[in-house]
């Protein structure tokens, strides 16, 4: 796909506040991590994870490795590759960050991948929000300032009834809600 790693600096910068927000309060230290949809730019994103116990990166661009605390899947969209790459493995937190309104049907993967937490575990999601859309569309295609590609991918947009329905179709309660980057972005916690 042509947006692969195709950021501008606002793509950047929206991308850095997001994971601020994500990361903040030193929730991933010590952690067992999944970041399903991680992207592939390994050098930040092994940096970011560099202080979680383990770190396991899946998405769909990249060659498998491991590196220190960090493991890489390319799962060519094959879930049973994550099966057997992880087994019975037990996991902190499981982020997807700007992942959720690529997918088809989120539900079906947050299903899969909940077998991965841990008891005490949960679900780190962020999507853009609904009141973002025109925004978006609009930087993109009429003034191309952020990256056109990933914003046609876009299926859906969130609030909080959306993460309500996500969470009643995945048998998970939603624990926490917020709007952030100015209202244009969401961030909800599922267990």
């Amino acid at each position: 796909m042509k947006f692969l790693n195709s950021y501008n600096i606002l793509d950047k910068l929206i991308s850095f506040i997001r994971n601020y927000e994500l990361l903040k309060n030193k929730r991933i230290i010590g952690k067992k991590i999944i970041d399903f949809g991680c992207g592939s730019n390994f050098q930040k994103i092994t940096k970011r994870y560099s202080k979680a116990s383990k770190a396991v990166l899946i998405d769909l661009y990249g060659d498998d490795f491991i590196k220190n605390n960090i493991k890489f899947i390319n799962y060519n969209k094959d879930l049973n590759k994550i099966d057997v790459e992880l087994k019975n493995e037990k996991f902190d937190i499981i982020i997807l960050a700007a992942v959720i309104e690529h997918l088809d049907n989120p539900a079906v993967i947050i299903k899969f991948l909940k077998k991965f937490l841990n008891k005490n575990g949960y679900f780190l999601l962020t999507a853009p929000s609904i009141y973002s859309k025109p925004i978006l569309e609009f930087m993109a295609f009429k003034l191309h300032l952020i990256n056109e590609d990933l914003v046609k991918e876009h299926k859906r947009y969130y609030n909080k009834d959306q993460y309500i329905n996500l969470a009643k179709e995945t048998e998970s309660n939603l624990i926490n809600f917020k709007f952030f980057l100015l209202g244009m972005n969401t961030m909800a916690i599922l267990k």
